[in-house]
């Protein structure tokens, strides 16, 4: 059975950036034979990669992300990895977000419904909460037009001034 393979070439700078991407595509499975680096008379080096075209993609992938990126990358499955063969880290981080969650809260919080019986009447006690609320809104409102006006009268030159200057 033939398998269909092709080349990718890239060009590098150095020798040393050509064997770095060569030891990320070894991390990543690919094999060392299938990987060849050519030096050029300018110090530059080509890598050629003989892959499957099922595996052209994670290629190119690996041959242009940045070494930041490639190393959160690798970080990151890493921590996917461990938590998914040690399900109790999972199970800790999750209560460890729930207590941190739940400091966070007020100390000196009531409960506002003690029952089932009352939730209708604090359902019922809402609009009335929400009136005396908005009561105050048309005088916050208005001072904070005034601010408004203040501080951009303030910036803005005034009408005697003729440069501008105060």
């Amino acid at each position: 059975m033939t398998q269909n393979t092709t080349v990718v070439w890239a060009q590098f700078p150095s020798h040393e950036a050509a064997e770095k991407i060569k030891s990320r595509l070894i991390e990543n499975g690919f094999a060392r034979n299938s990987i060849e680096i050519y030096r050029n008379t300018d110090e530059s080096c080509d890598l050629a990669i003989h892959t499957s075209e099922r595996n052209l993609e994670h290629v190119e992938s690996l041959l242009h992300i940045s070494a930041p990126v490639y190393a959160f990358r690798q970080l990151r499955s890493g921590a996917f990895k461990a938590a998914a063969t040690h399900p109790f880290v999972i199970g800790g981080s999750i209560a460890l977000a729930g207590f941190i969650l739940y400091s966070l809260l007020p100390r000196n919080r009531q409960a506002t419904v003690h029952s089932v019986r009352e939730l209708p009447r604090t359902l019922r006690r809402v609009p009335e909460t929400v009136t005396e609320m908005t009561k105050g809104l048309p005088e916050a409102a208005r001072g904070l037009s005034d601010a408004v006006s203040t501080a951009i009268g303030d910036r803005a030159p005034r009408a005697d001034d003729k440069d501008g200057q105060r």
